[in-house]
């Protein structure tokens, strides 16, 4: 399996590398996120860069907020994530009148996770998991940036919904 994501990352960084002369526009995101499984919200920034008028390359890092909880005793337990995503875009609508885009994503997830305890049975654990991404977004026009919304499923050893929403800004030009 491991094998498998690897060549499929290879490809899209090359896909990527061998497009990048016909880009049109960049633009970076920041917004809010939450995990269904981790049950705990977070933080993302992202990174679009425009292919061509149909396919887009997005890549982003997302910080979930950690969960700590007194397991007794005097003892507490602190859990924490962050995510790293390399996902291609499809835009199957894009309407310039009314500054919608729809998209279909698919992609890597890496996710990185650590449990901390501290007290008398004090120690560390960390480990990570990488998945496939699947899913679909929509972004709305405005002034200042575009609004999105996104739902990404991601299959894997931790399968989990992951809901962000968030404004994502121009860098460049058309």
């Amino acid at each position: 399996m491991r094998k498998l994501i690897t060549s499929i990352l290879v490809a899209i960084f090359s896909v990527i590398a061998v497009q990048t002369a016909q880009a049109q526009f960049t633009n970076i995101g920041v917004g809010l996120m939450y995990g269904t499984e981790i049950e705990q919200p977070g933080l993302r920034v992202d990174g679009v860069y425009q292919i061509n008028e149909e396919f887009r390359a997005v890549a982003d890092l997302g910080i979930f907020l950690p969960d700590k909880y007194d397991t007794g005793g005097g003892n507490t337990t602190t859990a924490s994530w962050w995510e790293l995503n390399f996902n291609g875009n499809y835009l199957f609508h894009n309407d310039a009148e009314t500054g919608v885009k729809a998209y279909a994503l698919a992609g890597l997830n890496y996710l990185n996770y650590k449990v901390e305890s501290e007290g008398q049975f004090g120690g560390e654990f960390s480990d990570s998991e990488v998945g496939l991404n699947i899913g679909a977004g929509a972004e709305y026009a405005m002034d200042f940036g575009d609004l999105f919304g996104e739902l990404k499923y991601v299959l894997g050893d931790f399968d989990q919904l992951n809901i962000g929403v968030g404004v994502r800004f121009g860098i460049g030009g058309n």
